[in-house]
């Protein structure tokens, strides 16, 4: 049995249960059972629709400190010859709580933000500045380190080519990831439908946790300019599709590279804000900045850029081309094999 220790809901986003979903099915593959651990019912219904079982802990999901004393049991009496393997995806982690799980328990921790040095036997960062945080400097040798992009876990139907940069650039996908706390789809759409005549067909994408989606969805009856997207089944062929990306500065960034759609990025949380910086100094896509707290300055970058990618179809063919070049949507595979060497 491999466990996997996540969270989702309204206030953290659906980001932590994805990528771990994604990599659950790579370890499926490889012919490991895999079993949920979460605080809450709240991210069950996608670990189930993903056909796997989540064992709801009934505790809070920003104390994990208090979920010891039924997770040391389950993992001591889990029957294996060895010390079973637990992935902890959380940014509310402490030093105490992985020290004690690790006494029962291989701990591999999932990690974008490098608050610590902390006491676990495999560390993953796969953000395109994980290679630049000192992991293998501070880190023991004990670790095993697991850090850049060749280990970014996108779903399989990210392995797609065949995205075509068209003459005409008309639609453009906006997506804020598993929730948007800022509303910043709301205002985007606001100003959409303030203009009477859009060259552009907008495709809205309302992620699980997302605040607005009925009154998005209300903006856009009767109006050509504004789709809106709930559920999506192949969110790459949406992406395919799409001519222009505006996206928030999570794992949808690595997808959309993946695929080699122009892309416009922005944040509204701390955690996203390296990630945005990096891929702004680093690569092709656009930073437009931190929404929560200059949301019109965003907006109003957002609505420059995409015009100018609209009028230049050679500026989106040099972007998509190197953007394709930062992931090769592998990095699952390639993660899933290694953890269980660990």
């Amino acid at each position: 049995m491999f466990y996997i220790r996540a969270d989702g809901n309204e206030k953290i986003g659906m980001g932590h249960i994805m990528r771990c979903l994604t990599i659950a099915e790579k370890l499926r593959e490889q012919g490991e059972e895999v079993l949920f651990l979460t605080a809450d019912d709240r991210p069950v219904k996608p670990i189930e629709e993903r056909g796997f079982t989540a064992k709801i802990l009934f505790t809070y999901y920003d104390k994990m400190e208090v979920e010891l004393p039924q997770l040391m049991p389950l993992f001591m009496g889990d029957g294996q010859a060895e010390k079973p393997k637990v992935l902890v995806d959380s940014y509310f982690v402490t030093e105490f709580y992985l020290k004690n799980l690790g006494l029962s328990a291989k701990v591999i921790l999932m990690d974008d933000e490098k608050k610590a040095v902390y006491p676990c036997d495999g560390l993953v960062n796969y953000n395109i500045y994980g290679k630049t945080l000192g992991y293998e400097r501070d880190y023991p040798a004990r670790t095993k380190l697991f850090l850049g992009c060749e280990y970014a876990p996108l779903r399989g139907e990210f392995k797609k080519g065949g995205y075509e940069v068209r003459e005409e650039a008309k639609d453009i996908l906006l997506t804020t990831g598993g929730g948007d706390s800022c509303h910043m789809a709301l205002s985007m759409t606001k100003r959409i439908v303030g203009k009477k005549d859009s060259p552009f067909v907008w495709h809205i994408v309302c992620g699980p946790c997302h605040p607005d989606t009925e009154e998005l969805e209300s903006l856009a009856v009767g109006n050509r300019a504004l789709r809106i997207h709930k559920n999506v089944p192949d969110m790459s062929e949406l992406m395919r599709r799409c001519d222009i990306a505006v996206s928030g500065a999570g794992s949808t960034l690595y997808e959309l590279c993946s695929v080699g759609v122009p892309t416009v990025g922005f944040y509204f949380a701390e955690n996203q804000r390296r990630n945005m910086e990096a891929f702004g100094k680093m690569t092709p896509v656009m930073n437009a900045g931190d929404f929560s707290a200059a949301p019109e300055r965003v907006l109003d970058f957002v609505e420059r850029e995409v015009e100018v990618l609209r009028r230049e179809r050679g500026l989106r063919e040099r972007i998509s081309l190197a953007v394709r070049t930062i992931v090769d949507g592998k990095g699952a595979e390639r993660l899933a094999g290694e953890l269980l060497l660990i």
